[in-house]
């Protein structure tokens, strides 16, 4: 089966009878049509994943043979409880959460990046703090997810200054729920992925720094249960062009992004726009390229570049901290293997 660089998608005729669909946004589609179309069970977490609300809502998923269930959830625990009993084929996960998952023994494998976040995992303080380095925040209420990529970026904030966790009085709190807290004046700051920082300094709170300017960088990753992979291998590679058509999307239709995220987080058209513009959107071409700072397939095996070398940084970062117990092998983490194959059309 041959890869269509113009379409982006596989020649799959012999197999779905593929037929001509009409144009979708700035690039041409194929459809692929099954006479079954195969279940995949997505699940995902209110995140700025404009390319998955795309593939959803314009029916690219089933274009492509699918039978696509999104289920939401609020919180990794849930989603990993999921992944265990297989309620959920595929996630969207957070760098951490992913790494946690597979120490905690969820036999699952990150396959693409989902959206790079690690620009808007941001620290958003009270408007009446000035905060220059880590030390300002020494003694302060500090809201955050534990165990989420977000503590990756404040924990390296605060050990630039040679500080710790411990310096701070961390509160506990889901994405959501800091918000509420934060506009109370029960913490003095979180740090805190997109939209909930947009909606912070919307709010007037102030934005000091990210993931990506303290070095933690932290993908979503669009992880898949390995037994799942290998039973619906072709499945797999309906649902990776999928996503590859609507990361084109992304890119192309910035009108439809825009209303995506909005519809999806409930977000106005201010803060949507902020949301799209801030975070970044890695083509499958971008994420197969040597070139790219998060590549899929650069640094694998041996973890010296890409998305391997980032896994390998935040699973020290995690076992530095206690949150991971044992060694983290990038290796065994990632499946660059579905990539290849849809790059080479097996």
């Amino acid at each position: 089966m041959k890869f269509d660089r113009k379409t982006g998608v596989h020649g799959w005729k012999s197999l779905l009878g593929i037929a001509v669909a009409a144009v979708l946004g700035a690039g041409p589609y194929m459809t692929a049509k099954a006479a079954d179309p195969v279940p995949i069970r997505i699940g995902w977490q209110p995140d700025p994943n404009a390319a998955l609300y795309i593939a959803r809502d314009t029916h690219i998923f089933s274009k492509m043979g699918l039978d696509a269930e999104s289920i939401k959830f609020l919180a990794a625990p849930a989603m990993f409880a999921a992944l265990q009993s297989k309620s959920i084929d595929v996630a969207d996960m957070g760098t951490a959460p992913f790494i946690i998952g597979r120490t905690q023994g969820i036999d699952i494998q990150a396959v693409m990046i989902a959206v790079d976040v690690s620009g808007t995992n941001a620290l958003i303080v009270q408007k009446t703090l000035k905060v220059t380095s880590g030390n300002d925040l020494k003694g302060l209420r500090i809201g955050a997810q534990r165990g989420t990529t977000p503590v990756y970026g404040l924990s390296q904030y605060l050990r630039e200054s040679g500080l710790r966790l411990d310096d701070v009085n961390f509160v506990d709190l889901t994405a959501p729920n800091v918000i509420p807290a934060f506009r109370k004046g029960e913490i003095d700051a979180t740090w805190v992925w997109s939209p909930w920082q947009n909606m912070l300094v919307n709010f007037g709170g102030k934005r000091i720094t990210t993931n990506k300017k303290v070095g933690a960088l932290a993908p979503q990753v669009w992880a898949v249960r390995t037994e799942w992979a290998r039973e619906h291998p072709e499945a797999l590679q309906h649902f990776i062009a999928a996503i590859g058509m609507a990361l084109r999307e992304v890119k192309s239709n910035h009108s439809l992004a825009v209303k995506e995220l909005s519809t999806t987080l409930n977000l106005d058209e201010k803060t949507a726009n902020e949301v799209l513009a801030e975070n970044d959107y890695p083509t499958l071409q971008e994420q197969a390229s040597k070139t790219y700072a998060l590549s899929v397939l650069n640094g694998y095996p041996g973890s010296t570049a890409g998305l391997s070398l980032a896994l390998k940084n935040a699973g020290n970062f995690l076992r530095s901290i206690g949150i991971v117990k044992t060694a983290v092998n990038p290796d065994e983490m990632i499946n660059p293997v579905p990539l290849k194959k849809y790059f080479e059309g097996k």
